[in-house]
């Protein structure tokens, strides 16, 4: 019987890693951003694909922004490939930003610079 508490305890210390490792809560759900970039690197690996782009604003500062999006599989399912995007790519990105205010967001749909809208 202690053998299985034990197993069990396991698995309940497992189960809040991995749920907490999936967690989007640092992420504003309720808000979107919209911004158009140069691709500075496109990793696609798991456990999840990320996108640095340069964001040059109306008054000709650049600042880099990260995206966070799903694992290679979930997107390779929506037609992204390692080389949809390329550095030096323009590319238009949608997504959720981060609620502490820096300059991150969880991909929602970028729009490539032909128009091809990848969700």
């Amino acid at each position: 019987m202690r053998n299985f508490k034990c197993v069990v305890l396991l698995f309940l210390i497992t189960s809040v890693i991995v749920l907490g490792h999936h967690s989007g809560v640092m992420f504003d759900r309720d808000k979107e951003v919209t911004l158009k970039g140069t691709v500075k690197e496109f990793v696609f690996v798991n456990p999840h694909v990320s996108i640095l782009i340069s964001v040059t604003d109306a008054n000709g500062v650049t600042k880099d922004w990260s995206f966070e999006a799903a694992s290679t599989q979930s997107l390779v399912k929506s037609g992204w490939r390692k080389s949809t995007l390329k550095v030096g790519d323009t590319v238009t990105i949608v997504g959720h930003p981060l609620k502490d205010g820096r300059n991150g967001a969880l991909l929602m749909r970028a729009i490539l610079a032909d128009g091809t809208v990848m969700q």
